[in-house]
């Protein structure tokens, strides 16, 4: 499991920490943003016989927001994850709302053969997909804020679809990425700043004002811009599936005058076609059928005897034969047949194999 999570503190940046805030946890709950802090103070004194009260003037200052989140993915095992061909490269991301402030976070528009969906937390019934049509609100994900014990979270479920022909053991990945952008109710915040507008930091040098809220951001954190912020997650998938090759090869047995010693393809010889049927893909393939069109200078009549092995073993029957009245070649057809998965893509001696071999006589 991959956890990202972002956080940016608003603050002055020429605050300089107590020693006890080097052990806060950034990711506790605290006073929401926004909240007015006022405080007055008096004192008394003795003067001759009499005692004086006095009041300070009153202090104010409003809570800034502190900003963290994270993406986190459900992905147990080591990437990559196997996914076959055909199917679904499917990721559940959990986004994390820890901050003091409500935030929206803003989908991209995903390319075409992936989806984007999840519960629409305003509601917690209504189920959004966000597909390469997508416009508008359904790319914009609310999140409120929670508490200690209750966490504001959202389930995006990053679907891709491997196409039928991906080629084993190629790579597909099923990447989030959301910007952190200015939710509906951003009353508080000032400045201008529209619901779905990207949130930015407040820039460089500011001074701290106690009446204006302020957000200053981490920098390596950062968009290139310097001021926006995102956070992104990604999985990686290693497809699987049947990647099969077909290699076909002849050898003279025997001829009519050397017999078997260094036999020469003269009238009479016996010829060995080998068809090799390879699995190097990771996913057993399964109805390989096999065609071969012998040329016509072969005589499938029964003047001559053919000879058909699987694996080494005599076949119990026989392909099918057709002949071509016009050309005269013959076109024989080896029944279904399963090759097994090769167990690792990278080690052709662990590759699934069949092999066919047919004799003919040369007339």
């Amino acid at each position: 499991m991959k956890l990202k999570t972002l956080a940016f503190i608003a603050a002055s940046s020429a605050m300089t920490l107590p020693a006890f805030a080097a052990d806060y946890d950034i990711t506790e709950f605290d006073t929401l943003f926004g909240t007015g802090v006022s405080n007055t103070a008096t004192l008394s004194y003795t003067s001759g016989t009499t005692t004086i009260d006095e009041t300070s003037n009153t202090v104010d200052f409003v809570v800034d927001r502190k900003v963290i989140f994270s993406v986190t993915d459900n992905q147990t095992a080591t990437d990559p994850v196997v996914v076959n061909a055909g199917d679904d490269a499917v990721t559940v991301y959990t986004i994390q709302n820890d901050s003091n402030a409500p935030i929206s976070f803003e989908l991209p528009v995903p390319p075409t053969g992936t989806t984007y969906s999840y519960v629409d937390p305003t509601d917690g019934t209504t189920v959004i997909t966000v597909d390469s049509s997508t416009t508008g609100s359904d790319l914009i994900i609310p999140l409120a804020t929670g508490d200690a014990n209750t966490p504001v979270t959202v389930d995006v479920t990053v679907t891709v679809a491997v196409p039928d022909d991906a080629a084993s053991g190629s790579q597909i990945f099923t990447p989030l990425n959301i910007t952190a952008v200015e939710p509906e109710d951003n009353a508080t915040i000032g400045g201008g700043v529209t619901a779905g507008d990207q949130i930015v930091a407040t820039a460089a040098g500011t001074a701290w004002d106690e009446d204006v809220i302020q957000t200053v951001t981490i920098g390596d954190l950062l968009n290139a811009d310097g001021v926006s912020v995102e956070l992104d997650n990604n999985q990686e998938f290693i497809v699987s599936a049947s990647d099969i090759a077909l290699v076909k090869s002849v050898a003279i047995l025997s001829d009519p005058v050397n017999g078997t010693s260094n036999p020469k393809a003269i009238p009479g010889a016996v010829v060995q076609y080998t068809l090799t049927v390879t699995n190097s893909g990771l996913i057993e393939a399964s109805d390989v059928i096999v065609v071969d069109a012998v040329p016509a200078v072969f005589d499938f009549t029964d003047a001559y005897v053919e000879l058909y092995t699987l694996d080494g073993v005599t076949m119990t029957t026989d392909p099918t034969q057709v002949i071509d009245a016009g050309t005269g070649v013959t076109t024989l057809t080896f029944a279904s047949m399963s090759v097994a998965a090769a167990t690792d893509i990278a080690d052709a001696s662990t590759y699934g194999e069949k092999v066919i071999t047919f004799t003919v006589t040369l007339p």
